[in-house]
């Protein structure tokens, strides 16, 4: 399948930006794939993230990675995940992170899908940590098909916008996750216990991190579990 680093306009001509993009190759006698945005954690656009969107290819998917630091003056942020040097520096680009032009991104990376000859025009926006606070805001605030998110921290202080939620919303959640503990998820799974459009799934004896191959908190069946469910949201929304 195809794949490489693309150069992404930002919304407000203020650049352009890295995207890790890959897809299945284009054929003629096929159906044109979906798009998937996937956003990163604080480690960029980091190996496991290359993975899952290569995942998501090999599904049929086309799928971007944008790197949402590249406002901080990155030209490419790539990170390796379990390095003590790496860390520093992500938590360093994060303190400086802007969240609202972030979401402004992921809305030019998607804009990039639907523009693209050889896609649908149907997105998702699939995120982790960091990202999975933005797949919650894109799915509230931008005009995609569907929206997951893995342990996302810091939806509970934007649930203002919960009511824009029109189509379907996934969150995954750990049980041991102190970045998003019991009394946090509590607060989440009541305020959208009438909502129809979000489903949240609760991961016990998990932590943080625990759908990341390669991270210290990676808990395999877990994340085989959440990711089918992923997966069956995506196939089912952007059909």
């Amino acid at each position: 399948m195809p794949s490489g680093y693309i150069d992404i306009t930002s919304s407000d001509e203020k650049g352009a930006f890295k995207a890790y993009f890959t897809s299945r190759p284009y054929l003629p006698d096929l159906p044109r794939p979906p798009g998937i945005v996937i956003v990163q954690e604080i480690f960029g656009i980091s190996p496991f993230l290359k993975e899952m969107a290569n995942r998501y290819a090999a599904h049929g998917f086309a799928v971007i990675v944008p790197d949402l630091f590249w406002r901080q003056g990155q030209s490419l942020t790539e990170l390796p995940d379990q390095s003590e040097i790496a860390t520093n520096k992500a938590f360093e680009l994060y303190q400086k992170f802007d969240i609202e032009k972030g979401v402004d991104d992921i809305a030019a990376s998607l804009r990039w899908l639907r523009e693209n000859e050889n896609t649908s025009g149907k997105t998702a926006v699939v995120g982790y940590c960091l990202g999975g606070l933005l797949a919650f805001l894109s799915g509230c605030q931008l005009d995609i098909d569907a929206a997951i998110g893995y342990y996302g921290v810091g939806i509970e202080k934007n649930l203002n916008h919960e009511n824009m939620i029109r189509k379907p919303m996934m969150l995954h959640f750990a049980e041991n996750d102190s970045f998003v503990p019991a009394e946090t998820r509590k607060v989440l799974e009541d305020n959208f216990a009438d909502n129809n459009f979000v489903s949240i799934h609760n991961y016990g004896g998990c932590d943080h991190g625990f759908a990341r191959t390669g991270g210290g908190n990676y808990d395999k069946a877990a994340a085989e579990i959440s990711d089918t469910r992923t997966l069956a949201l995506l196939k089912k929304s952007l059909a």
